[in-house]
């Protein structure tokens, strides 16, 4: 699985790489690799900030994914898109392996809560962890049978299907 990999990096391999994905779609990389292996099993997405800061004084959001295969033992990780890590990975064997069949694509950040309980196709629950944060900070946790996310001043944040119990 790695050689599979190795044709996606020799594209871009470095975060700053052009073969960055801008909102919804996939990178060159991206897509390529769905080719070779099929479209992730789980997957994770989280949005950060960057080191750089803009003419504006003010620091840009990277987008980090996590695309798991359990099939091939393998997590990929990419920033805007790039490939930057792939690590094997060992799958619990109770864990569940009937996830969904979602499209990391499908989420970005401005998404609101009904946009991502729309595409799950299901309610979500709040999850409340911290009042202060869910208050001050307007940061709320949620979950459903498919997914964990954060949806952040009315943005998505993160979100993971990997791990979610059925």
């Amino acid at each position: 699985m790695l050689l599979a990999f190795g044709c996606v990096c020799a594209t871009a391999c470095t975060p700053g790489s052009s073969a960055v994905a801008s909102g919804p779609g996939f990178s060159e990389a991206q897509a390529e690799l769905i080719e070779t292996l099929g479209s992730p099993t789980a997957f994770q997405i989280a949005y950060a900030p960057s080191d750089d800061i803009d003419a504006d004084g003010a620091t840009s959001l990277r987008r980090t994914e996590v695309w798991y295969y359990l099939e091939h033992e393998q997590q990929i990780s990419f920033i805007d898109g790039v490939p930057v890590a792939v690590q094997g990975w060992e799958f619990m064997p109770e864990a569940p392996t009937d996830y969904p069949a979602l499209s990391p694509a499908d989420f970005h950040i401005s998404m609101a809560l009904a946009d991502v309980e729309a595409i799950l196709g299901e309610p979500a629950e709040e999850v409340i962890i911290d009042p202060a944060l869910a208050e001050e900070d307007d940061t709320h946790v949620y979950v459903t049978e498919s997914a964990i996310f954060t949806i952040e001043r009315g943005s998505l944040t993160y979100l993971q299907t990997i791990g979610v119990e059925q």
